[in-house]
Parts: structure tokens; sequence; C-alpha cells
């Protein structure tokens, strides 16, 4: 039976300490863990409370591998906005490897279906931490996403681009491609987390958690994972139902 959990804290600085403290769990317990941690504004706050805990020697997570779950697609790794510069302005941690999709691959639908085996070949993520946009993807699945789709090459969403807009320098900068790891790869992780904060992620948290699980929504389809938490602020969580 599926096991889903509510967290729901006052702030975004306690969010970030508790999924911290998820993630610490995880390396203290699997010091060679492997992890999918994702970009966007969200985890930057958990990022940096675990660089800090790194710091002081209150974590070790020199043994643990990350992945991400998606990149851009058609765009140097270098250009501002891409994953692979977000996590090297926030992801600031000793971990042993962090492998990110090449965003100028030759061939992007076998490269992103290469990294989603090579996923499977480390022994697949101890856990996968998720963001949620306000069209209900996860990772670059956007709705339409079927529960058991792969690894591959999506157009991006109009809102998702969007939401990238700034960090890019502008709409017309954002790639109208990613690859990402497919719902059936991200459903594969032993356990999920999902942070979310914000009044503007209030409705689609509701849908994803309270609503039925569809297509049309992406993250709904993490009600069937067996072990999934999700992290909310008092804002994104306002108008789920009573529990």
């Amino acid at each position: 039976m599926a096991a889903m959990r509510i967290v729901t804290v006052a702030d975004d600085g306690t969010l970030a300490r508790v999924a911290a403290d998820l993630i610490c769990a995880v390396v203290g317990a699997k010091p060679d863990a492997v992890l999918g941690l994702p970009t966007g504004a969200t985890p930057v706050a958990t990022y940096r409370e675990l660089e800090r805990r790194s710091a002081a020697g209150k974590t070790d997570v020199s043994r643990a591998m990350v992945y991400a779950i998606d990149e851009f697609a058609g765009v140097s790794p270098a250009t501002p906005g891409t994953n692979h510069m977000f996590y090297r302005a926030h992801l600031r941690l000793p971990v042993r490897a962090l492998h990110v999709p090449d965003a100028v691959a030759p061939e992007p639908e076998a490269h992103i279906a290469d990294f989603a085996e090579a996923v499977r070949q480390a022994g697949g993520f101890d856990l996968c931490v998720l963001g949620i946009g306000t069209n209900g993807h996860i990772a670059f699945n956007e709705p339409g996403s079927a529960r058991d789709s792969r690894a591959r090459v999506v157009d991006l969403a109009e809102t998702s681009r969007q939401a990238h807009a700034a960090a890019f320098g502008g709409i017309e900068r954002v790639p109208r491609q990613g690859m990402t790891l497919g719902v059936a790869d991200l459903l594969e992780a032993r356990a999920i987390a999902v942070l979310a904060t914000g009044a503007g992620k209030a409705e689609i948290v509701r849908r994803a958690i309270d609503g039925p699980m569809t297509a049309a929504v992406p993250a709904s389809w993490l009600q069937a994972h067996g072990d999934c938490t999700w992290l909310l602020d008092a804002a994104a969580a306002r108008t789920l139902r009573p529990r």
C-alpha cells in the first residue's frame, strides 16, 4: 500500500532544515547513497544548509553520488540558466560525483536514455528530491506525461519556460526542449521527497495530493509511490483537505 507523508512547517527556513535532515539521514544510513537532486529556487536554502553542515563536520557526503533529474537541451552547459550552471552555483558539496545530462549531446534521446540507465547501474536512487511546477510537472515531465513514461526529450510548456526566463535573461533565451528522467524512472526511487513553498503552489499541491492520479497533473502519480514525503510550508499546504 502506498505511503504518503505530508510534513507542513511554518516557513522556508524550517523547511530547508527538515529537508536537510531527511537527506542527511539517508546518507548517514548509507554513506554511498545515490541521490537525485532538483534545481529551482525552492531547494537552494536546503543546499545551503547541507553546505553548512558539511563544513561544520556534521554530515559527510564525500561518498554520496548525485544525479540531476533533468537538463535543458540544445544550449551550451555554460549558459546561465542551465541546470549545469545551477549546480555549480548552489550545490557546493564535496560529493563523490555529480552527474548532469549533456545539454549539447548530439543524440539527446539516446543520451538521456543512457543517463537513466547509468542511474540504474549505480543502484538506483536511494532518495530522489523533487520540486513541483505550477502546472504539476516533476522534473521536466510536463502535463500529459504517463505514469509509465521513461527518460526522453520533451517540449517544455510555456509556463515552465516562463519560470526560467529570469535565469536565462529573457524568455526568448529559454530552450524549448529539455531532457528528463521519466515518471517511471522517478517512481523507481526507494524514497521520494517533494519540496514546495508559497501560496502560488497551493492549488497544484492540492491537486497532486488530494486529486485523482492523472497525466494532467504528473505529480499526482507520486500517490502510487511506497515512500513519498511532501515537505510544505504553510502557504503551500493551505488548501489541502484536513488530515
